[in-house]
């Protein structure tokens, strides 16, 4: 009986004994500049076997904090060590070339030092480390490691513990360094004499010009080690400006010109390669140069050719999405017709081109030239007045009268201005010339009159009326 009772209490030691071989082996907690988020911890299976540790926790600060995959295995191979971060997508923009294992949690580590706990599935406690900051590592660029047993500061080497790793016989023990573990070819190596043979390829595809606000696609391609197209890898892209995103294709846009560099890294388990791509991002150049009921017409006025794949016609709540790579040539025009869009164009202040987004980036203006308004005012026409003609009958006068000469001067002379003054209002839109030549001719016939009514005057004293 008590044979079977100490199997029974031998078979219950036996998944601490296999546990407590996975120990804390590099903290990281205080990086240069800003640590929140960037914060990491690595553990390392010293077992001769392989520990599935999806469903541990990491202790800090009074938490349980679980841990998620992000790349590789969650079974740990015998002395293979795996990294805990805070935050993965900063961990990656960190450590770019990084390829091994990764569990996302949630901590924050005190920069003070503070109690950390590795505990299995059933909260048993593994491994537990209280960091001590005097030992370093401090803002300094350095970590926190394990080696040979005991713990000091120097250069980070993320995945390569340097650890005591129990032999698969159980009796023996090695110890695995930096040019042992094979756990991450991105990291460096001790010894620049044998370079890691790149073992899959990445492709961020070529060159290109983007336009400013305008989502381009980045398709990312790899390459396994049959060279075939590499299933499940994990591609981040970093676009040169601070910001990053995780997908094989991605839409990315730029906010302000400029060449950028962008970088694509793409890693398998632990196999891990990059490629880089120049993108020049400028302003667009476009204009809506002509909208008519049957087409629409688009201007390039820039220096270059665009790439217009997703952008948008809009025309009376009404959209059409332009094909992938239509592209416009520099100073060329493009035509969409009615008959490929389906606008109604019958307003054309209403009609626009729109970003792949959504965004509005050109509307149409109409040029109105303004027209000058000259003003004609019309007078009636002046009526020519009519000249009356003296009648025939001449008034009985006697011989005698000395003074009809005198009347008969002041009459005719009264007639003549009569006459001038009528043709002088007739002549008045004809210009002032004609004013002149009217006292002219009053002037002239004056002084013939007077000159003929004294010779009269000097006639009649000579003759003597005899009865």
């Amino acid at each position: 009986m008590l044979k079977y009772i100490f199997i029974f209490f031998i078979f219950l030691l036996v998944p601490v004994f296999v546990s407590a071989q996975v120990v804390i082996s590099e903290v990281m907690y205080d990086i240069e500049g800003s640590d929140t988020g960037h914060e990491w911890v690595e553990v390392t299976n010293t077992s001769a076997n392989a520990i599935n540790i999806v469903d541990w926790k990491f202790f800090e600060e009074g938490s349980n904090h679980g841990l998620t995959l992000i790349t590789g295995d969650a079974n740990v191979p015998s002395g293979s060590s795996v990294i805990l971060v805070d935050n993965s997508d900063k961990f990656f923009v960190d450590n770019s070339q990084f390829s091994g294992t990764v569990f996302d949690s949630s901590f924050s580590l005190k920069n003070i030092g503070e109690l950390i706990i590795i505990r299995d599935a059933d909260l048993n406690d593994i491994n537990s480390l209280t960091y001590d900051p005097e030992i370093g590592g401090g803002g300094d660029g350095n970590s926190l490691q394990l080696i040979s047993g005991s713990w000091s500061a120097a250069t980070p080497t993320l995945g390569l513990a340097s650890v005591a790793v129990e032999s698969a016989g159980g009796s023996e023990s090695s110890e695995i360094s930096q040019s042992q573990n094979s756990s991450s070819l991105g990291s460096p190596s001790s010894s620049d004499d044998f370079p890691v043979e790149q073992r899959i390829f990445a492709d961020a595809g070529v060159d290109r010009s983007v336009i400013v606000g305008a989502d381009s696609l980045f398709e990312g391609k790899s390459l396994g080690l049959q060279k075939k197209t590499l299933e499940g890898a994990r591609y981040i892209w970093n676009f040169g400006n601070g910001e990053t995103k995780q997908g094989q294709n991605v839409l990315y846009y730029y906010q302000y010109p400029g060449e950028y560099v962008v970088m694509l890294n793409v890693s398998s388990g632990q196999y891990s390669a990059s490629d880089r791509i120049i993108v020049n991002s400028y302003p667009a150049e476009l204009v809506i140069s002509k909208v008519d009921t049957e087409f629409v017409e688009i201007h390039n006025k820039s220096t270059r050719e665009l790439n217009l794949s997703w952008w948008q016609l809009e025309a009376e709540g009404k959209r059409f999405i332009i094909p992938k790579d239509t592209i416009i040539l520099s100073g060329k025009k493009l035509i969409f017709s009615f008959d490929v869009t389906g606008l109604d164009t019958s307003v054309k202040e209403n009609m626009s081109i729109l970003y792949p987004n959504g965004v509005t980036a050109v509307t149409f203006a109409q040029i109105k030239i303004p027209q000058k308004v000259v003003e004609i005012i019309t007078k009636p026409p002046v009526p020519i007045a009519q000249v009356t003609q003296p009648t025939k009958e001449t008034p009985i006068k006697e011989k005698n009268n000395s003074l009809d000469g005198g009347e008969e001067i002041l009459q005719d002379m009264s007639q003549t201005a009569s006459v001038i003054s009528n043709l002088g209002e007739h002549g008045k839109s004809s210009g002032i010339y004609k004013w002149l030549l009217a006292i002219f001719v009053v002037i002239v016939i004056s002084a013939g009159i007077i000159i003929f009514a004294s010779s009269k005057r000097e006639l009649g004293d000579d003759i003597e009326i005899i009865e």
